[in-house]
This record gives structure tokens, sequence and C-alpha cells, in this order.
């Protein structure tokens, strides 16, 4: 089984697609960025998609204080940055066709490339509205079939500040996994 690289999450089985709740978005950057460089140092392909406000050049640096150079692993492919708006969004509004369409493409892209594996880290953002927030819930549901039957260990990141209990209920319902922070780091639940 693959290594989380989590402090307290140890090893996950490929196929899996879990959930984080964060409480700042420099917390968000340290758990992904160290979920991301264990795939790494395991040679698989990465993809980390960054929520707002988050940017690449957070994501770089964040990388660089990790011990990676962040723009060698995008050079060398092992490694793909980006937005939430360019991976799930057109418009404003979520393209749930297209982004299964990528999320399903990923590990035959990794195989081109001559990666057994994907590692995919993401966040949506904030939702500005409830039907934003359903739609997104949707996709997630589906996502989660779509992971199960491939190379892929996901790890999806909602900020805590941002959702409601009700919000955070849904959240956990559309991800067989969540991680929850303790005083001894993340457990996996």
């Amino acid at each position: 089984m693959p290594v989380s690289g989590i402090r307290g999450a140890h090893n996950i089985r490929l196929g899996s697609h879990l959930c984080l709740f964060y409480r700042r978005p420099q917390e968000y950057l340290q758990v992904t960025a160290s979920f991301l460089k264990a795939g790494i140092v395991k040679n698989e392909f990465c993809v980390w998609v960054l929520p707002p406000p988050l940017t690449i050049a957070f994501a770089l640096d964040e990388l660089l204080y990790c011990g990676l150079n962040g723009p060698r692993l995008q050079a060398t492919k092992q490694l793909k940055i980006m937005s939430a708006e360019d991976w799930w969004f057109s418009n404003g509004a979520l393209d749930m066709g297209r982004s299964l369409s990528r999320l399903a493409a990923l590990p035959s892209m990794a195989r081109h490339l001559g990666y057994e594996r994907v590692r995919l880290a993401g966040g949506p953002g904030p939702f500005t509205s409830e039907e934003g927030r359903q739609a997104f819930m949707t996709y997630e549901r589906r996502a989660t079939a779509v992971i199960a039957e491939s190379p892929v260990i996901a790890l999806c990141g909602y900020a805590s500040t941002e959702c409601v209990e009700t919000a955070m209920f849904d959240i956990m319902s559309a991800h067989p996994q969540a991680l929850l922070r303790t005083h001894a780091g993340w457990v996996n639940i």
C-alpha cells in the first residue's frame, strides 16, 4: 500500500478517495505538499489542484520547503499544478463531464509518462451557492466510483471555516474516508 506522507495517517490503498478539513490555507498547503511528496518519492504522477486563494507560487514555495524542486518536477511532467477554476469550472460553473473525463484519463496519462500510479490532491474552494455545493457533491460521488477502479489516490481538501455542519456531512458522505486532525497528527476514519 502506498505511504500517505501525512503524519498520523499511514498507508492508503490505491483507489482511495479521501477528504480532509483544514483550518487555514497554510495548513492545506502543508498537508497536501507532504501527501504529494510521498508520491513523488515513490515515482508517482502527481496532480495538485489549488483552491482559491492559493496560487501556483504558494504551492511551489511549500514544495521547496519540503525539499522538492517544483519547477523541475513540472518540467519532467511528474507534477502538474493548476487552479480549481481550470480543473473543475468553466465560466464559474462546474463542468462535471469534462472534470470526470479528465479524472478518468489520469491513469492513462501517467502510464504514457512512465508512471504506474496517480496521486491527486485538490480542493474546490468556497461554494458561492447551495446549488453549486450540491452539484459538486454529485461530482465527488461520481469521482469516488472512477477513483475506486483506478491506480489513483485522491485527497480532497475543504476549508472547515467555510463549511456548516450539513456541508461537512455531505462532504464526508461523498468520500469513503476522511482525515481528521488530532493532537497526534491526522487520523484516517
